[in-house]
């Protein structure tokens, strides 16, 4: 009777310290989330540069989580977790844009818009992905190419965590 007494006090140590985990996961639920567009001010193209650059989105809309850092355009992860990213580019004059979604220097989906007469296109793309603690999300444009924003908000990048892993 002592054993099956001792036996039953480790089980139900084990279900409390069980019990006060998954409070802690309920409270303590990380709220990431962020949304910015090209330009705070003015208007006119961003590029063409010689290399491929990651754009940098001044304009803050939201930053819950701190993540986003305007002054890279760089969101790094400092939840393990599954993420949404969204992103969209637009151009002016004679199309000659490419901007791509990049994770840890990885191209994961683009927006591209390079021939024909017509002016102002846009698109937009977005993705699901895992994200590690400390890796890199940004948008990329691409060597020689351009975007155009003019206050309108037109190029914006934006993401959240939809859950922890």
């Amino acid at each position: 009777m002592a054993e099956q007494i001792t036996l039953l006090e480790a089980k139900l140590q084990n279900t409390e310290k069980d019990v006060l985990e998954l409070r802690s996961l309920i409270g303590g639920t990380p709220r990431v989330a962020f949304s910015a567009a090209l330009r705070d001010s003015g208007s006119g193209d961003i590029g063409p540069f010689s290399t491929f650059t990651p754009l940098k989105y001044k304009k803050v809309f939201s930053n819950t989580g701190n993540s986003y850092n305007p002054s890279t355009g760089i969101f790094t992860a400092m939840v393990k977790g599954m993420y949404f990213f969204r992103f969209s580019m637009f151009v002016s004059t004679v199309p000659n844009s490419v901007v791509s979604l990049m994770r840890n220097g990885e191209r994961l989906s683009s927006v591209w818009d390079t021939s024909g007469s017509d002016t102002h296109d846009s698109g937009s793309n977005a993705v699901v992905i895992p994200l590690e603690v400390g890796d890199n999300v940004y948008v990329e444009l691409y060597a020689n190419k351009k975007v155009y924003d003019d206050g309108m908000n037109y190029n914006t990048f934006s993401g959240f965590l939809l859950f922890t892993m």
